[in-house]
């Protein structure tokens, strides 16, 4: 808690500098001194007691409508403050500490780099509360922390002031906008899955569907050894034929940055396209995962998400990918390299870039020759040019060029 007086005569020196001269000033028989210091000096010391009473027993609290929302909504927030005491509070303040690019027009200058104040102020009674509404207009992709808030007060004649800050600290997570994807054909199929399909592709080993006589280069952990001792001769289990699409995408922070800059247009379309491709294929009823070498806002960790089919994942991607920033966690051949041990063949390997590395040629090849289909999406102006056999080439300028993907 921190304590202020409305000025020099009002702290400890300036008080016994008033009792020295009360007590003058009753030795030398000087009433009207006497009666006017004692006046100043029973003030000082009500107005002092006041205030060092006035934030017992407050409390602040924050309520928001929404933790998680996309660009363009808005979270509402309430303050309510409790003063649960018999003394009033003549005045009282709440500075809540928000990030600058959720602040509006009403906002004041904030105590740290990159933050501003919402000021809220008002006169309580004794056992009273107060509450106040307002608007966090979320039109960025980010996680914001918010808070913590300072609550201040005083005493009735307005010469001492006292002030504490909250331990309430909250976030806000604003998710990657999303764009409709067009006709994409994904390349990858794997042997396990969801999804039937007319002609025998692979055979899911979870799924018998029922058995035949055995053949030599039949797998003998297939033989259905019950059928085999019923009709005395070797049984193997027909399985049902599935297909799914795994996907893995990975998008490069460092193909964003040309001389140390950053193109923020073209960085917030990658992000966006990542976001939006893994809702469309999670959308199939498909395996997405996420892999960025960036160092994430809440964790400084890089984006690391396997691809999963459970009902989370999409919303683990979302709040993964609004946490992704600039920085860079290393080279992204070493990341790529690493993180493609979690990846079984078969996988659809999408690349995301800016500007292709001078390594691509050698990474394709590298993943190609481990069993990974391809996909390359390039952001921004350029030619699309073809890469390989196999590979689909896709050049992003602006979202819509997503909806028009037709492979």
């Amino acid at each position: 808690v921190n304590s202020q007086a409305a000025g020099y005569l009002l702290n400890w020196p300036g008080l016994l500098a008033m009792a020295g001269i009360l007590v003058l000033a009753a030795w030398n028989g000087q009433a009207p001194i006497v009666v006017l210091t004692s006046l100043l000096f029973s003030a000082a010391g009500l107005a002092k007691l006041w205030s060092h009473l006035s934030l017992a027993r407050v409390s602040c609290r924050r309520q928001l409508s929404e933790r998680r929302v996309f660009p363009g909504e808005k979270i509402n927030v309430k303050l309510q403050v409790a003063n649960r005491k018999p003394l009033p509070l003549p005045w009282i303040q709440v500075d809540d500490q928000i990030p600058q690019a959720l602040g509006g027009a009403s906002t004041l200058p904030g105590n740290k780099p990159g933050s501003v104040l919402v000021r809220r102020s008002a006169a309580m009674l004794w056992y009273s509360s107060v509450k106040w509404k307002y608007d966090l207009p979320c039109l960025k992709r980010g996680y914001y922390p918010l808070g913590p808030a300072v609550i201040s007060s005083g005493d009735i004649f307005g010469l001492y002031s006292r002030s504490f800050q909250t331990p309430m600290e909250d976030h806000v997570i604003v998710y990657p906008k999303l764009f409709p994807v067009g006709r994409l054909a994904i390349p990858s199929q794997q042997p396990m899955g969801e999804s039937k399909t007319g002609y025998r592709v692979f055979q899911d080993p979870t799924r018998p569907v029922g058995v035949r006589d055995y053949q030599p280069g039949d797998s003998l952990r297939h033989v259905h050894w019950k059928a085999s001792a019923r009709l005395q001769s070797l049984q193997v289990k027909v399985f049902e034929p599935t297909t799914t699409f795994k996907v893995a995408l990975f998008l490069s922070v460092e193909s964003f940055k040309d001389n140390g800059s950053v193109h923020e247009e073209n960085f917030e379309l990658g992000i966006s396209v990542a976001a939006s491709l893994a809702h469309h294929v999670v959308e199939q009823g498909s395996p997405a995962g996420v892999f960025v070498n960036t160092r994430r806002v809440d964790s400084d960790q890089p984006v690391s998400l396997a691809p999963s089919g459970s009902r989370d994942q999409l919303t683990s991607i979302l709040e993964a990918l609004a946490n992704v920033t600039v920085a860079s966690s290393g080279p992204f051949e070493l990341f790529l390299e690493s993180e493609q041990r979690v990846l079984h063949a078969g996988t659809t390997v999408a690349l995301i870039f800016a500007r292709p590395p001078e390594t691509l040629p050698l990474l394709l090849h590298a993943l190609k020759e481990n069993g990974f289909k391809l996909l390359l999406f390039f952001i921004g102006e350029g030619e699309a040019l073809p890469w390989g056999e196999g590979i689909s080439v896709h050049r992003i300028r602006k979202a819509s060029d997503l909806g028009s993907l037709d492979t």
